[in-house]
């Protein structure tokens, strides 16, 4: 584990392997631990960097009343980092909010892309329902955090298999209730106000992968099929989970991205 400060603010990351770069990056309320196993595969043929992101995991975001924390605030210290780490080029994984915070960086630094997997993530901003839930979700937060985070982590698993997932909802729900309280109202606050950034799917050159689970009760798997149509260079693929594919069938993801990852190297060759 290392660390590194920037803007008067630690980033925990992990960093291992050689070759080609890929860059790991959570979502809300969770840490780099729900790459573990992701992480070990690909480590053994490229160079792979995970990353607490602020105010998660072991990352500190200094506490504000009123704070919002933006997505591009967030992509502008995985830059600093990135350029700590000699990395140049690398292909990103963004689960969730990991995807938002991706396609900011890609906004400001396309050149640094070799792909970009948006794992159960989207390059829309939030319809005004889902802005106004987020805000009025952070009420409930502050008045009963245990059952906002129970509550929350439930919602993101196949609803159908829920009952056989006890494991792995203990695992995310123990990350999430150690996410500092002002953590989760900064960072709901920064994702209800994010850019549409769907523009960047036609925009970009390099290759797009959606990573949709069927049974997503957040993002509608119909709709991200429709948003991947619209991008240059972009193409999604089913998977039968929730909206944890990371943590339901790791296995599947792996395979996912290690097709995705021949692709980036097709194109490149």
């Amino acid at each position: 584990m290392f660390i590194y400060f920037h803007n008067k603010k630690n980033i925990y990351y992990k960093t291992k392997g050689n070759g080609i770069s890929m860059v790991f990056l959570h979502g809300f309320m969770e840490s780099l631990e729900i790459w573990n196993y992701i992480y070990d595969i690909f480590s053994k043929k490229y160079k792979v960097l995970s990353i607490d992101l602020p105010g998660h995991g072991k990352s500190f975001l200094e506490k504000k009343n009123s704070s919002t924390t933006t997505m591009e605030e967030v992509a502008d210290s995985i830059k600093f980092l990135l350029q700590k780490e000699n990395i140049e080029k690398a292909v990103f994984i963004g689960h969730s909010m990991g995807g938002y915070i991706a396609l900011a960086l890609a906004e400001e630094y396309p050149e640094i892309f070799l792909g970009l997997c948006l794992l159960h993530s989207t390059a829309e901003s939030d319809t005004k329902e889902k802005k106004n839930n987020r805000i009025r979700s952070i009420k409930f937060a502050i008045d009963h955090y245990p059952l906002f985070v129970s509550t929350s982590i439930n919602t993101l698993f196949d609803p159908n298999k829920l009952s056989s997932f006890q494991k792995e909802l203990k695992f995310l729900k123990r990350i999430a209730i150690s996410t500092p309280i002002h953590s989760v109202i900064s960072f709901l606050r920064g994702m209800s106000i994010r850019k549409d950034r769907r523009f960047l799917l036609k925009k970009t050159k390099f290759p797009k992968l959606y990573v949709i689970g069927i049974y997503d009760l957040i993002l509608p798997a119909k709709k991200l099929r429709e948003e991947a149509k619209i991008g240059y260079n972009s193409y999604f693929i089913d998977v039968s989970t929730g909206h944890m594919g990371p943590i339901e069938s790791p296995q599947k993801i792996v395979k996912v991205l290690e097709s995705f990852m021949e692709t980036i190297k097709n194109q490149d060759s």
